[in-house]
Parts: structure tokens; C-alpha cells; sequence
């Protein structure tokens, strides 16, 4: 049913997540140039002497949005069971949620750990276009549950009348 507007909300965030998968999210600035970036599955380092840094990359991120991606198709696809739309829908947003926090988490560490670095230059943080994604997608996803919810009130006060 790909007229129904949540369904669109659904696609979008799917789309989102795809894009978000491959792409980096933050960056972080010394001396107006910058020495590192992340994205959902790995940490790079570009200019010395930060590259002898040595950290795992943000996998968690990852994981998180191939589960959100996973969970926007198959919701679209269960447009016949509005309850279970319902239930997937809220999980989806409780995973963007904790996207969101551990980005955040993951930003701190890698900032700390940047300054530990002996250099003359302050590193900073810069987030990417693409950092506001998981955002727009849990704003997404709360409106696809507010139009299920209101098909699934429709359908059950037809059946009533009936």
C-alpha cells in the first residue's frame, strides 16, 4: 500500500539509513584542516601524529542502522497487521533513540582521546549533514506511527458500525 503517507515516512527512513550507512558523520578539526572522521563503522585518522592513535571504530552505529534499515522494510511490508506496524514502528524509534546517544558517546570518547594526543593544536568537533539523518528519521518514524495508529482507528470504529 504505497499510497498510504506512512508508508512514504517508511521508505524515506529507510533510504536515510542507506545513505547514513556509507557515509561519514563527524569530523574533527585542528588548525582549520581536518585530522580525523567517523562514520557508522569506522574511525580514520588523517594527519599525523594523530594517526598512531589506536581505537576501534563506532560498529555499534552501524549495526544500529541496518537494524533500523531492516525494520523500515519489513513494517512497510505488515501494511495487513497495523498492530504489529504499531509495535515495530516504536521499536524503531527507541533504536534511534539509542542511535542517537551513542553517537553522542562515541563523539565524546573520540574527542577525549584526540586531546590526548600531544600536538600545538586544539581539535574540534564538526558534525556532518549527515549526522542530522537519524534525527529527521525518528521524526519520520513518530509520524508513521501516529498515521497507523490512526488507521487502526478507523478500521476499528467501522467495525463497530458494522
Amino acid at each position: 500500500m504505497i499510497q498510504r503517507l506512512q508508508t512514504l515516512y517508511l521508505l524515506i527512513v529507510f533510504i536515510l539509513s542507506i545513505v547514513s550507512l556509507f557515509s561519514t558523520i563527524a569530523g574533527y578539526n585542528a588548525g582549520g584542516e581536518e585530522v580525523a572522521n567517523f562514520g557508522d563503522f569506522a574511525f580514520n585518522t588523517l594527519k599525523e601524529p594523530f594517526t598512531q592513535l589506536k581505537t576501534t571504530g563506532p560498529w555499534a552505529l552501524g549495526i544500529i542502522h541496518v537494524a533500523v534499515a531492516l525494520i523500515s522494510v519489513i513494517t512497510i511490508m505488515l501494511f495487513h497487521k497495523r498492530v504489529r506496524q504499531m509495535r515495530l514502528t516504536v521499536f524503531n524509534i527507541i533504536l534511534l533513540g539509542g542511535y542517537l546517544l551513542v553517537y553522542a558517546f562515541f563523539a565524546w570518547i573520540y574527542q577525549q582521546k584526540l586531546n590526548e594526543i600531544p600536538a600545538t593544536l586544539e581539535v574540534t568537533f564538526q558534525a556532518k549533514l549527515t549526522a542530522i539523518y537519524p534525527l529527521v528519521s525518528l521524526i519520520l518514524c513518530v509520524l508513521a506511527f501516529r498515521g497507523i495508529r490512526k488507521d487502526e482507528k478507523l478500521v476499528r470504529s467501522l467495525d463497530r458500525i458494522r
